[in-house]
């Protein structure tokens, strides 16, 4: 019998990647939006360089500089910024995001949004602080935010609506399954276009393509009494398998996609066939971890770490009983991480961007888990997406190699892990 996952918590706080960056893919998918945020230089810097690859595109994102004034004030002044964001851009809705020092200095931004917003015009409070959000829970906070916009449904029949930000090409392939199972879908949250927004009420199946949406998933349930699907994330044939079989449960059906999923898996061979017995770490930040470490598992991966920021055991039910032997490290610590993974020497690190960077220039395979936030790995469309973000660094690692590459010193010899280096003396 399959032993289940290990649950260590190391730490009370967490190392993760500032949730302000979000707004590189929930800008565009909500296409009349404009995200401000209320911050410092240093967080105009961080958007600049992160999402830099935007910088010939005009972006509906901005930084509203908090100045040496600003610092006195519960409630700054940006009156200016949102006319003059009106007249250029035209949203339908403003989103007026937090960051770390105006939360710190107490800046009473629901009072703020409210002051800010016009019957045409919402503009709405959204929590992204790094001092309490994950990289990737700050979209979790968006649809918050946006619940209150979202009609009541009245029906009398249940009708899906998919929770969480996939680009057109997934939401379309989404849609296209269901309409081939006879599913009838309401729409997605977000969608588009804030016209858009579907109706939500008893009768709403909610399917959270997302791991990291289990607040809003939460307030959907007790605020509109609508229903969450519990079942895998749809990441890899077999995920997407048992959501689509699950889902259509709900709807009193009983399908059976196994022909499906092997089909899927068939097309998947050369990638699996690289994965396979390769061992795997992963410590990255996105609260992706889960099904990505389930999802290579079925691809044949030893997991020897699994280390995530949050682990819900209700909303990730499904993800941890399909997980076997796996050590699951809740908020790790980076010290003690770093030294793992320099005694176990993984095939491959999946990590987040603060530390994938250093890894690579001590030798050891990495993967930056960032891009899991923003490449197309939903449903069967996305399955070849997602397993080629994990094949392809091995790949291009075999063939440096090959041309004679040296690899570099162990992690504790340039003082990067000190402790270790005390043990080598």
């Amino acid at each position: 019998m399959a032993r289940k996952p290990e649950i260590i918590r190391e730490h009370n706080l967490h190392h993760s990647f500032c949730g302000l960056v979000s707004v590189g893919w929930l800008y565009q998918k909500i296409k009349d939006s404009f995200f401000l945020i209320l911050g410092t230089h240093t967080c105009a810097h961080l958007l600049q360089n992160t999402l830099g690859v935007m910088i010939f595109a005009r972006p509906r994102f901005a930084v509203a500089l908090m100045e040496e004034a600003d610092l006195s004030s519960a409630q700054p002044a940006l009156e200016a910024q949102i006319e003059a964001i009106r007249r250029e851009h035209h949203p339908s809705v403003i989103f007026l995001l937090s960051s770390c020092t105006p939360e710190v200095i107490k800046v009473e931004f629901e009072g703020l949004a409210q002051s800010l917003s016009r019957p045409d015009l919402p503009v709405l409070f959204v929590p992204a602080s790094g001092l309490d959000y994950t990289f990737s829970q700050a979209e979790d906070s968006v649809l918050q935010a946006l619940l209150p916009l979202c009609p009541v449904s009245e029906r009398d029949t249940p009708e899906i609506v998919f929770l969480g930000s996939v680009n057109d090409t997934i939401a379309d392939d989404f849609a296209h399954e269901a309409a081939c199972l006879g599913l009838p879908v309401a729409g997605f949250l977000p969608s588009n276009h804030m016209r858009d927004l579907p109706a939500i009420g008893p009768n709403t199946i909610i399917a959270p393509l997302h791991p990291y949406l289990a607040r809003v998933a939460n307030l959907l349930q007790q605020e509109r009494g609508a229903t969450v699907l519990s079942s895998l994330f749809p990441l890899g044939p077999d995920g997407t398998r048992m959501f689509w079989e699950d889902l259509a449960r709900a709807f009193g059906q009983t399908i059976d996609l196994a022909d499906r999923e092997a089909a899927a898996w068939e097309r998947l061979k050369t990638h699996t066939s690289l994965l396979k017995g390769k061992r795997i770490f992963l410590a990255s930040d996105t609260l992706m971890e889960i099904p990505l470490a389930r999802f290579l598992q079925a691809c044949g991966c030893e997991i020897v770490e699994c280390s995530t920021p949050y682990v819900n055991r209700r909303f990730h039910a499904h993800e941890l009983s399909r997980l076997e032997e796996v050590r699951l490290v809740e908020q790790p610590d980076l010290h003690h991480q770093l030294e793992r993974i320099d005694e176990i020497k993984p095939d491959l690190v999946i990590a987040n961007i603060m530390s994938t960077n250093p890894l690579i220039g001590h030798g050891v395979l990495a993967k930056w888990s960032m891009e899991v936030a923003f490449m197309p790995i939903h449903g069967w469309a996305g399955s070849h997406t997602l397993i080629s973000m994990f094949t392809l660094p091995m790949q291009r690692h075999a063939q440096l190699n090959a041309r004679g590459t040296t690899v570099m010193d162990p992690l504790w010899t340039t003082g990067l892990m000190p402790s270790q280096q005390e043990h080598s003396a």
